[in-house]
Order: structure tokens, then C-alpha cells, then sequence
């Protein structure tokens, strides 16, 4: 796996954070998906939907079935695409794995609001206080 570059802008600075992540296996339905919802992912989301980024932030609280179907294709496809795997599935398909997998759908979502989290930090990280360097004498 690559290395993931988040950045965390707090008021202590930039800080480049290294994390192990190239994408996650989800289960829909019977299939095991490479699924990450990075920038990638996200900007291909919004494009499809005609969302903005600052409609982004309160997508979990008001997502339609149209939503979260489109948002996993998005996440499934950037996940195939960071795999080296061709991806062959319509929104459709995404769909019919979904039908009668609530476990699948909320794993997925889940990934989504982990990634999210990653990809532009939360008000919690945000306010972390950081360990200030210590100081030569």
C-alpha cells in the first residue's frame, strides 16, 4: 500500500500526516469491493450530483437513496481504480448489491465518514492541542 498525505491545518501550523491507506475492502451484497473515498472519489461524486464542497460536510445528516448509491459508486470505483482492478459496475449494479444489505450499505457509509475525517480533518482534530518542541536551553 502507498502512502496517504493529509494535511491538518490547525493554529499551530501545517502538519503533514503520513497514514497507511490506499483503499478498503467493503461487502455488498456477495461481492468484496475495493472501496475509498478520497478527493478523487469526492470530486467525481459532485460532479455526477451537482453537490458542492460545502454541501459535502452535511451530506450524512440529508443523503437520499440517489445519494448513497451514487456515493458508493464513487467510493467502489476510486477503490478499484487505487487496486489496479478494472471496474465494470453501473450505479445500477451498486444498486442490486444493496438491495436487502443494510450491513453492506452502512459499512460503506462508514468508510465515507472515516475518509471524510482523513481527507479534511474534524472540528475534534482540529482543536487537538499538539506537544509544543522543546526548547534548547
Amino acid at each position: 500500500m502507498g502512502d496517504f498525505i493529509s494535511y491538518d491545518f490547525t493554529s499551530a501550523g501545517l502538519h503533514k500526516t503520513y497514514e497507511k491507506m490506499k483503499y478498503e475492502i467493503v461487502k455488498l451484497g456477495k461481492k468484496d469491493l475495493p472501496c475509498y473515498f478520497g478527493f478523487n472519489a469526492l470530486r467525481k461524486y459532485c460532479r455526477k450530483t451537482g453537490t458542492s464542497l460545502a454541501e459535502l460536510s452535511n451530506l450524512g445528516t440529508q443523503l437520499s437513496l440517489d445519494d448513497i448509491v451514487e456515493l458508493i459508486f464513487a467510493g467502489t470505483e476510486e477503490g478499484h481504480r487505487r487496486a489496479g482492478v478494472d471496474f465494470k459496475y453501473t450505479s445500477d449494479d451498486i444498486a442490486d448489491m444493496l438491495d436487502g444489505d443494510a450491513t453492506g450499505m452502512q459499512k460503506a457509509l462508514e468508510l465515507f465518514s472515516e475518509h471524510m475525517a482523513i481527507s479534511f480533518g474534524t472540528p475534534e482534530t482540529a482543536n487537538e492541542k499538539k506537544p509544543k518542541p522543546k526548547q534548547k536551553k
